[in-house]
């Protein structure tokens, strides 16, 4: 049977109402006491009854995640944040309901808003542009935004650092010998797809290279325009690609691969998010590595402070870490 609160009271030598006291994190419990009751909990697996706590405490202790359907289904990038949003959720017994962002929501927003099941909303700069998603931002309900909105200010929001570590991607090209440096860019209207062109651009001015225009190719965050973007830039000579995400930079490689080139011997290629899929080919992806786990516990950290009533705006920058792979380095 599961363990029970009069278990964890009895196993810590406290009262019933101690225990509840320092489970639920409220005041009048000495550090000694909480620290005993808390391990005894641990010790005995407790899980506190999610119900009750939720009529006790206003609260129903689940968030929401609001992140768009392409990025579980194609994007590393969207798995990688939707998994470590949920271990930082569950590592401060929190509940986590996907909120999948679509031009036409399956709930509306006022369902989402009146049915109380949420006590906030995680919300990724991806899912920005449906107007429903801009009205949860500027609902009631606290929320947290993972990147940066593209228009808006004042909000809570955790980004990850993206102009200074695309152009060390780029100037790490410059040094293993690159001399045509192309880049992929991301969708038009994303920051982060801005901030790694800015990027792209500082590397050539710090190195004192004059950019060639020919060599920046859209992208959009998609294998086919990876695909695509490779094409151009090896038909215009580039001996380097940084690709604005790894879902693009992999897809570079296949191109360049199948036009009978060697990586990184021909073509050297670097990405951006740090993914699996990077480190699951031959050779491995030299890739910017977002800190997800960081991202995710600084994302839900501030929406609880939210749920608590800290209503001012936060905003949180993360470093990523430029690790470099085989697909950049000549043996």
């Amino acid at each position: 049977m599961p363990a029970t609160l009069d278990d964890v009271a009895r196993h810590a030598g406290v009262s019933r109402s101690a225990a509840s006291r320092a489970i639920n994190d409220r005041p009048g419990v000495k550090p000694d006491v909480r620290a005993r009751v808390l391990a005894a909990a641990e010790q005995l697996g407790f899980r506190p009854n999610r119900s009750a706590r939720s009529l006790a405490s206003g609260r129903s202790s689940v968030i929401g995640l609001v992140i768009p359907t392409a990025d579980l289904r194609v994007d590393p990038y969207g798995a990688a944040l939707t998994h470590a949003v949920g271990r930082a959720a569950a590592h401060r017994d929190l509940a986590l309901v996907l909120q999948i962002a679509d031009e036409r929501p399956g709930r509306t927003v006022q369902h989402i808003l009146a049915d109380g099941l949420l006590d906030g909303l995680l919300i990724s700069a991806v899912a920005v542009g449906p107007a429903w998603v801009d009205e949860l931002i500027d609902a009631p309900l606290p929320s947290v935004l993972i990147g940066a909105h593209p228009s808006r200010t004042g909000l809570t929001d955790v980004t990850v650092e993206s102009v200074e570590s695309s152009s060390a991607a780029v100037t790490h090209l410059f040094a293993a010998g690159c001399t045509r440096v192309g880049i992929i860019t991301g969708p038009p209207g994303r920051v982060d797809a801005a901030e790694r062109l800015t990027g792209y651009r500082l590397a050539h001015q710090r190195a004192g290279r004059t950019v060639d225009e020919h060599l920046i190719v859209p992208g959009d965050y998609t294998r086919p325009s990876g695909l695509t973007g490779a094409a151009l830039l090896v038909d215009r000579g580039a001996d380097g690609i940084f690709a604005s995400n790894d879902e693009m930079a992999v897809a570079a490689m296949w191109t360049i691969t199948h036009r009978g080139l060697n990586v990184p011997r021909d073509v050297k290629v670097a990405g951006f998010d740090g993914s699996a899929i990077g480190e699951m080919i031959e050779p491995s992806l030299t890739s910017v590595v977002q800190p997800f786990d960081g991202l995710a516990s600084a994302a839900v950290g501030l929406l609880e402070a939210a749920i608590g009533g800290d209503t001012a705006p936060a905003r949180v920058r993360l470093e990523p870490t430029l690790v470099i792979g085989g697909s950049t380095t000549t043996t």
